[in-house]
């Protein structure tokens, strides 16, 4: 198995911010052992998807669900150490095009 560095993003997350519900996004790094990058991909977005303090936060419907996805991954060296990798979530408010001229 080998190590993985993989920064994943997630979209469309309808939380409550300042007592209003508002689009969100986020970034995430997490460090995973898998047999290859397809696989550390799988497993990244297995994790965001079941994480329980992530779901309870979430007021999306069936209709409208929030996405998931890898941004960017890296293999880790033998020497890279893991504890060197600021694992935690940093949430983003969402924009759409047209709030970008308000």
């Amino acid at each position: 198995m080998k190590r993985y560095k993989l920064l994943m993003v997630g979209r469309n997350y309808l939380i409550r911010s300042n007592g209003k519900p508002r689009k969100h996004g986020f970034k995430q790094h997490m460090v995973l052992q898998a047999d290859g990058p397809k696989q550390a991909r799988q497993m990244a977005i297995a994790r965001l998807r079941l994480d329980a303090e992530l779901s309870a936060m979430t007021l999306n419907d069936a209709g409208d669900p929030p996405e998931v996805d890898l941004e960017t991954l890296w293999e880790m060296d033998i020497l890279d150490d893991p504890d060197d990798v600021p694992i935690g979530r940093t949430f983003f408010i969402e924009k759409r095009w047209w709030q970008f001229w308000k």
